[in-house]
């Protein structure tokens, strides 16, 4: 974080608006991106923006290092989309009757544009997707996804492990389409 950063969260701590709008600028796109891919619907994705932002900067006083503001942020956001989720009843298939095909965390679709691969997951199940983003995107592990979402681990790990499966074989088939 640059001396000048520093200095908009300082004066952000002091009720500067102006600096608010200036920190507002530099993180509401990746804040709105991640609240697009746990959400799926703009209109909540934007709505969870506001309010974290609202959050943020009541409770910024209370920050305890300026230098980790983004990610302080970021987990404002996640919090808040998973609250969305969860009053929308967030739903979680009965994996048991399925047969898991045994993927790799990595597979590689390099070359598939990466506009394919955000759509082909904006269409897997809620749930799924949900914990998708949270580990192969946002980077938690199932044990702090299991803690967020109050599942279990093995139940974060199966449905990361399903939606993995869905999204490879959509990929794949896409691959073969185009």
């Amino acid at each position: 974080m640059t001396g000048k950063e520093k200095n908009i969260i300082a004066r952000c701590q002091k009720g500067d608006v102006s600096a608010q709008f200036l920190l507002y600028k530099q993180y509401s796109k990746a804040m709105y991106n991640i609240a697009v891919r746990f959400l799926n619907n703009k209109m909540d994705a934007e709505d969870v923006l506001q309010e974290s932002f609202l959050v943020a900067f009541e409770k910024i006083d209370g920050l305890a290092s300026i230098t980790s503001f983004g990610s302080w942020l970021k987990r404002i956001v996640v919090n808040n989309c998973l609250t969305i989720l969860r009053k929308k009843r967030l739903y979680f298939e009965d994996i048991s009757d399925y047969k898991l095909e045994d993927t790799d965390d990595e597979d590689s679709f390099t070359d598939i544009d990466p506009v394919i691969i955000h759509k082909e997951i904006k269409n897997l199940p809620d749930g799924g997707r949900t914990i998708l983003v949270l580990h192969a995107l946002e980077g938690y592990k199932h044990r702090e996804i299991a803690e967020m979402m109050g599942i279990s681990e093995s139940t974060s790990r199966s449905q990361y492990k399903r939606a993995l499966g869905i999204l490879n074989k959509s990929l794949k088939e896409k691959i073969y389409v185009n």
